[in-house]
């Protein structure tokens, strides 16, 4: 029988106007041959494709019509057929309890869009509030009605292997918006979760609390993160930067019943951010912390856009 190379350079599949279907067919017959496929891959391709196995039929049509109105290519025509027959035959051979192939012999996009359909993230980036940690930071929790917004995510399928677990949990990381309700929350879970920090690309928190600097630092370097969203209030400005303060020491304190953006603890750091693809600024629950002016977010929204959303490796 005529390999897959003869009957393309004898241009076969363009002499009898054969189809794709029929010439990638062929084409995975020649690599069963070869033993580059088993037979299983080989029938699933007529199985699960009715225009692949309709493809082989027509195929034996056509060439029986060709070596009737011209003998010559009897010859070729029934390599074609036959070979036809083998690919239909083992289609049709009985599996022998032989069923579904295994989850991770599935290819790694259709493993990921399971993934995705099991922790619904076909529905957007959904929020969700880590665990909050245990700690002295006495920075305001996040209210009981917001955990009523986010339901509880069943992790079980991402603990039934290592393999397993090493795709599943990137892929829960990356589809979520993780809502932090202080900066020094936001610190404590990306020193103590490196598969966080490594696969997180899209974080919320409010900027308070005495660990802001060091904790907003965190997001720095980390590639993968592709939106940021800053909750203000005028908590945010209780404490003050180094630099600051050292300026006190010697001018004094300022009259203002609270202080400006610039001047709160972590404003440094989180202008030094590089590299992302959105950046926005909200107000914070007012039953949590007393808002600012919307000017104050406007402003503060616009210079964050000047400087993160530059790339990474520009820093002037």
């Amino acid at each position: 029988m005529a390999s897959f190379y003869e009957q393309r350079m004898l241009r076969l599949f363009e002499r009898y106007e054969l189809s794709d279907n029929t010439r990638a067919m062929f084409k995975a017959l020649d690599e069963f041959k070869t033993s580059r496929i088993d037979e299983a891959a080989l029938g699933r391709l007529i199985r699960l494709s009715p225009s692949n196995r309709a493809a082989l039929v027509n195929t034996i049509v056509k060439c029986a019509s060709i070596m009737k109105d011209s003998p010559k290519e009897a010859k070729y025509c029934m390599t074609i057929i036959t070979g036809c027959g083998d690919m239909l035959e083992i289609a049709d051979k009985p599996t022998k309890g032989v069923g579904f192939p295994g989850f991770l012999k599935l290819p790694p996009e259709i493993r990921d869009r399971i993934y995705n359909i099991y922790l619904r993230n076909y529905k957007g980036a959904p929020n969700i509030i880590p665990v909050p940690k245990k700690g002295s930071c006495s920075c305001a929790p996040h209210e009981p009605p917001q955990y009523e917004r986010f339901p509880v995510v069943d992790m079980s399928l991402g603990f039934t292997s290592k393999r397993i677990s090493d795709e599943f949990l990137p892929c829960f990381y990356r589809k979520r918006n993780f809502h932090f309700p202080c900066a020094c929350e936001m610190g404590h879970h990306l020193m103590n979760n490196t598969l966080l920090k490594s696969t997180m690309n899209r974080v919320m928190f409010h900027w308070c609390g005495p660990h802001a600097d060091s904790s907003i630092s965190q997001l720095h370097g980390m590639g993968q993160l592709e939106v940021l969203t800053v909750v203000v209030s005028k908590a945010t400005s209780k404490l003050l930067t180094a630099r600051e303060q050292e300026i006190r020491e010697f001018f004094g304190a300022k009259r203002s019943t609270y202080n400006s953006l610039p001047e709160s603890r972590g404003w440094d750091e989180l202008i030094s951010i590089r590299g992302l693809k959105g950046v926005s600024v909200e107000h914070v629950n007012k039953r949590k912390a007393d808002r600012r002016t919307d000017e104050e977010r406007r402003c503060l929204e616009n210079i964050l856009k000047f400087y993160v959303l530059r790339p990474a490796d520009n820093h002037q």
